[in-house]
C-alpha cells in the first residue's frame, strides 16, 4: 500500500532532513512541501494527503492553528507534529496528532513514526466508508453494512452486528459481535448513516444498539451508566438520558 504526505516547515534544512528520512521508505510519496501554512488547507482538500508532517512554530498561522482547522474537514489527514519544543507535546496530542517528532530527530525515530502511521492507515478505509455513507445518504436509507479495508483484506460488518461505536479522535472504534475495528470518520457522520430505529447516541462520544441495553443505572445526579446484555458498561451523558429512557420504555 502506498501513502502520500505533506511536509510543512519554515526551515529548509528541517524539510530536507525529513525528506531524506522518508525517501528510505519506497511506499511513501511526498506530494508537496510548504514553508508556511498559507493556502495549505485548500490544497489538502484537493490532494487529500494521508499524513501531514507539521511544524508548530511558523510565520503567520501556527501549526497548532492549522491542525485545529484540519480537524473540521470531512476526511482530515493524520497529523505528525515536528518541532524543537517538547513543551508542545500535550497540546499536540489533544489535537489528535498521531505522533510527535522532536528536532533533531534521527532515521530510527522517523522509522518508528512511519511504522505507527502504516499500522493505522492499513487498518482503516476512508474510501470504502465514504462510498457506503454517500450511497446511504443519497437514498436516505440507513447503512446495512460497514466496509473496513486493511492492507490484506476487506472486512464487511453488518450493522445489525454492531454493539456500540465510540469516538476516537479522527476515527471511530466499531465494537461488534466478532471484535473491534478502527474506521476513519466522525461519530456524527456514522450516526447519521445508521438506523435510528436500531441505534441511539447515549453520550457525546458513544452510540449504542438499543436492543442490547439491559439496564440503565443512576449513580448520582450527574453520572449514569448502561449495562449491555454481555455485561459491558458504558457512560451515559446527562443530556442524552431522557431520550434513552424514552427509547427503552417505548414512549
Amino acid at each position: 500500500m502506498n501513502y502520500r504526505a505533506y511536509i510543512l516547515d519554515d526551515e529548509p534544512k528541517a524539510r530536507e532532513n525529513l525528506v531524506a528520512s522518508l525517501s528510505k521508505h519506497n511506499n511513501w510519496e511526498i506530494l508537496k512541501e510548504f514553508s508556511s501554512s498559507k493556502n495549505v488547507l485548500e490544497q489538502i482538500v484537493v490532494d487529500k494527503p494521508d499524513v501531514v508532517f507539521l511544524d508548530i512554530q511558523m510565520p503567520g498561522e501556527s501549526g497548532l492553528e492549522l491542525a485545529k482547522k484540519m480537524q473540521k474537514l470531512n476526511s482530515p489527514p493524520l497529523v505528525v507534529f515536528v518541532t524543537a519544543f517538547s513543551d508542545y507535546a500535550l497540546t499536540a496530542f489533544d489535537l489528535y496528532a498521531l505522533d510527535y517528532l522532536l528536532k533533531p530527530f534521527d532515521n530510527s525515530r522517523v522509522d518508528m513514526c512511519i511504522n505507527k502511521l502504516e499500522k493505522v492507515l492499513g487498518n482503516i478505509s476512508s474510501h470504502a466508508a465514504s462510498l457506503n455513507a454517500q450511497n446511504a445518504w443519497a437514498t436516505n436509507d440507513p447503512l446495512e453494512r460497514i466496509v473496513i479495508k486493511s492492507s490484506s483484506s476487506l472486512r464487511i460488518i453488518p450493522t445489525e452486528k454492531i454493539k456500540w461505536v465510540a469516538a476516537n479522535g479522527n476515527y471511530v472504534d466499531i465494537y461488534h459481535q466478532e471484535g473491534k475495528h478502527l474506521l476513519r470518520g466522525s461519530l456524527k457522520s456514522i450516526y447519521e448513516s445508521l438506523s435510528k430505529e436500531r441505534f441511539l447516541q447515549i453520550h457525546r462520544g458513544i452510540i449504542v444498539q438499543k436492543n442490547l441495553v439491559r439496564e440503565l443505572k443512576t449513580i448520582d445526579d450527574e453520572k449514569f451508566l448502561v449495562t449491555l446484555v454481555d455485561g459491558e458498561t458504558l457512560p451515559v451523558g446527562k443530556k442524552y438520558r431522557t431520550a434513552l429512557v424514552e427509547a427503552l420504555t417505548g414512549r
